[in-house]
C-alpha cells in the first residue's frame, strides 16, 4: 500500500488528474468517517473532509515518502477537525436524535439480530451511552479512540500519526477507557461525569 501510495503521488506531482481521483477515492471514506465522528454533523464534515484533501494536495510537495501517506493525512484530519471543535464548541450529541437526509429526518436505526425485544432496547441503550461517551471525551483523546478502534491503527501508528510519544498513545487510550467506564456508570446512576482535569494534556 505505502509502494502504491508513493506511486500515485509521484503522478499527482506531475500533473496527473487521474492519479488526483485515485487518491481521493481511495482515502476520502475514511477521511469523512473521522471527520463524522469527531463532528457529529454531516455537512460540517463534508466541508471538514473537503478542506483536508484543498490541503493536501497544495502541499503535496512536503510530503515525506519514508512515511505512509495515510500517516501524514490522518495527521491533517486530526488537526483540522480537532481546530475546528475549539472554535465552534459542540454540546454532545446523542444518538437518540433523528438524522437529517435529502429526503426529511428519520430515527436511527440499529441492528437487531437474534435476539429478544428487551436485550434488542438494552443494547440499544448502551450503543447510545456508548457514542455519547466518545462524544463527551476532549478533542484529542478522541482522535486517539478513532484512529485505535475505527481505523484499527497499531499504537506506533497513531504515535506516528499524530507526532506524539508512544508513552503519550497509551496513556491517552488508558485514559480515555477509564472516563468511557466512567461515563456508563454515572449514566446509569442518573448522573453527568464532570472530569475537567482530563481536559488536560498529558
Amino acid at each position: 500500500m505505502k509502494r502504491e501510495d508513493a506511486q500515485l503521488i509521484r503522478r499527482c506531482l506531475k500533473g496527473d488528474e487521474k492519479s488526483y481521483e485515485k487518491l481521493l477515492q481511495k482515502y476520502r471514506g475514511p477521511v469523512f468517517s473521522i471527520c463524522l465522528r469527531m463532528v457529529r454533523n454531516r455537512d460540517d464534515a463534508e466541508d471538514l473532509a473537503q478542506d483536508v484533501f484543498i490541503k493536501i494536495f497544495n502541499i503535496l510537495d512536503r510530503y515525506n515518502p519514508s512515511f505512509p501517506f495515510s500517516s501524514w493525512l490522518y495527521r491533517i484530519t486530526s488537526n483540522l477537525c480537532i481546530d475546528f471543535l475549539r472554535k465552534n464548541k459542540r454540546t454532545v450529541f446523542s444518538m437518540d436524535n433523528p438524522v437529517s437526509g435529502d429526503d426529511g429526518d428519520f430515527e436511527r436505526q440499529f441492528p437487531s439480530g437474534d435476539i429478544g425485544p428487551e436485550k434488542e432496547v438494552e443494547l440499544k441503550e448502551e450503543m447510545v451511552i456508548l457514542e455519547n461517551a466518545i462524544q463527551s471525551l476532549p478533542e484529542h483523546y478522541r482522535m486517539i479512540v478513532l484512529l485505535r478502534h475505527q481505523e484499527h491503527l497499531s499504537y506506533d501508528e497513531i504515535s506516528e500519526t499524530l507526532g506524539i510519544p508512544l508513552g503519550t498513545v497509551k496513556a491517552r487510550i488508558h485514559r480515555a477507557r477509564k472516563m468511557i467506564v466512567d461515563f456508563f456508570r454515572n449514566q446509569r446512576n442518573g448522573s453527568m461525569p464532570v472530569d475537567e482535569g482530563s481536559r488536560n494534556d498529558l
